[in-house]
């Protein structure tokens, strides 16, 4: 079959179960993320492995050699986790940051060091050289702000105190991840190339470029939208928005030496402050959870093989506390020492414990550099769907009694509605 006709089957195979399978999850209280996560499993190698039938497999011939339809989907899905990441800067409440920077900035800390340092402890003691060691500790920072949202805003805790933290430190946490990852992978990339002197020179270059960006970058942006109001057409704003977070995805990784997703969340910071902000969101959610979203979150699924956890039990429940223990006591610690309460500080913690999609783009691509193996690609992604399914439970389980000033809050309402009547 045509490569062509390929990607058309496969693709309309792949919105269709990952939505069907993220809806079902939605209807019966989990993530919609989660769902799509197992329709990729689904089709992998776990169960259905739908690379081993002729319709699926091969490659066609194109201009300048051949290619294979699963090429193409790492492609489709690469573009995708970079429109993600943009979008997640877009959808970045700066001002939120701004009301809980404190203890916001102390959580995410203690959840990055954390997890980082136990992590790659484990994995060391587990035998990993200290490359992959320190990766595997990398991926235990992220953190997911959606999935965190969302169990907030089902428990009508979101703009609590305590939910207010919780995003905060999120974003916080997401953006030190970011950090780490760009210079982890600089390190691996350097090793080879000048040793210590190689790294040095990698970090300078992250450095100087990510002074340069926001310096820069908010100025540029906001001359290209400017003379985007020049232009005629439909939904032109948009597609400047587009250029800017492939330009700035290009910038960080050809030029800063980061990751190319840290340039589209930075772009998508710098688009977030202008007045464009909201018609840039609109468009491209719909975009995301439609097509681009469904189709990473598969295409992860898709290179997953569960059956070879079976061997490595032991070291995935080690892994798991660790990253469990890591997020509750790191960021419920550097919210304790900021003046919250025992109770409070243990919520911010457990609401920082999903890794969701952040954790999954951060194994991705440090699965595509080689710097983990299958079997590690596996049990991370294994993390996740743990870490996604504890989260809404313990939540719940944090929330259990009123927060004292909400209770307050609630009492004096009754009051003065009686007094009305």
């Amino acid at each position: 079959m045509d490569i062509s006709l390929q990607i058309l089957l496969f693709t309309g195979l792949l919105v269709l179960l990952s939505k069907a399978l993220g809806g079902l999850g939605g209807r019966i209280g989990l993530p919609v993320v989660l769902g799509e996560l197992l329709a990729g499993v689904v089709l992998g190698p776990t169960l259905i492995d739908v690379w081993r039938f002729a319709w699926f497999s091969g490659t066609s011939s194109v201009p300048g050699g051949s290619v294979s339809l699963a090429s193409v989907m790492n492609v489709l899905a690469g573009l995708g986790v970079v429109i993600l990441m943009f979008v997640a800067g877009l959808e970045t409440d700066v001002d939120l940051m701004k009301n809980t920077v404190g203890p916001a900035f102390w959580s995410a800390t203690g959840g990055v060091i954390l997890p980082l340092v136990g992590g790659a402890a484990l994995a060391r003691a587990a035998g990993f050289t200290w490359n992959e060691a320190v990766f595997i500790g990398t991926i235990l920072t992220a953190t997911s702000v959606s999935i965190t949202a969302q169990t907030l805003m089902n428990l009508g805790r979101l703009r609590s105190k305590v939910g207010s933290t919780i995003l905060g430190a999120a974003v916080i946490d997401d953006v030190l991840g970011l950090l780490v990852l760009s210079l982890v992978i600089a390190m691996e990339a350097s090793r080879g190339s000048g040793g210590w002197m190689g790294v040095v020179r990698t970090s300078g270059r992250i450095a100087i470029f990510s002074v340069a960006a926001f310096w820069l970058g908010p100025v540029v942006v906001r001359f290209l939208f400017k003379q985007a109001r020049h232009l005629h057409g439909s939904h032109t704003t948009v597609a400047i928005a587009l250029v800017i977070c492939f330009g700035f995805a290009f910038l960080a990784e050809s030029v800063g030496g980061m990751a190319s997703i840290t340039g589209a969340y930075l772009a998508g910071l710098f688009v977030a402050a202008t007045p464009a902000h909201q018609e840039v969101i609109d468009d491209l959610r719909s975009m995301c959870h439609s097509f681009f979203g469904p189709l990473f979150f598969v295409s992860i699924g898709l290179q997953v093989n569960a059956r070879q956890l079976g061997g490595h039990l032991g070291l995935f429940s080690l892994i798991l506390l660790v990253a469990v223990l890591g997020k509750v006591l790191g960021c419920g610690l550097g919210t304790w020492l900021t003046g919250f309460a025992k109770r409070d500080s243990l919520a911010v913690g457990v609401g920082m414990i999903p890794r969701g999609e952040v954790g999954l783009i951060t194994a991705s691509i440090g699965y595509a550099a080689g710097l983990v193996s299958p079997e590690v690609y596996s049990l991370v992604v294994a993390l996740v769907l743990v870490t996604t399914l504890v989260t809404p439970l313990s939540l719940r389980y944090c929330f259990t009694s009123v927060e004292p000033e909400v209770g307050a809050l609630a009492d004096a309402a009754l009051a003065g509605a009686a007094a009305d009547e």
